[in-house]
């Protein structure tokens, strides 16, 4: 009895994997946020900087230009990718990616 209670309940969670499985977007990661720069960014004439990290499973590449604009602290500046990482970066596990945009100040 109790081993066919124990197949049963096996064969339920096995079902329970293979169907969530077969989700097409999984919704783990929160938001894209601000994070700390990586400390070897070059600094010449004041450039400036930011960071954000993001779940690139349910993040598209707009929210994270426009979260980056909005937080450059240059006014009017826009945006470009400095750099981009994965691994070993400041960044929880369920936000893996960071990306490092540089803030380019309009030209008169």
């Amino acid at each position: 009895m109790h081993f066919k209670r124990l197949c049963a309940l096996i064969l339920l969670v096995g079902g329970i994997l293979m169907l969530a499985s077969c989700t097409t977007k999984m919704n783990v990661g929160g938001h894209p946020f601000i994070t700390k720069e990586p400390e070897y960014l070059p600094r010449l004439q004041n450039q400036k900087y930011v960071s954000i990290c993001y779940n690139a499973d349910n993040t598209d590449r707009g929210t994270i230009v426009e979260i980056a604009k909005k937080n450059c602290l240059l006014p009017g500046a826009n945006v470009r990718i400095f750099s981009h990482d994965l691994i070993l970066n400041e960044c929880p596990v369920v936000s893996k990616a960071r990306v490092t945009f540089l803030c380019v100040a309009p030209t008169p």
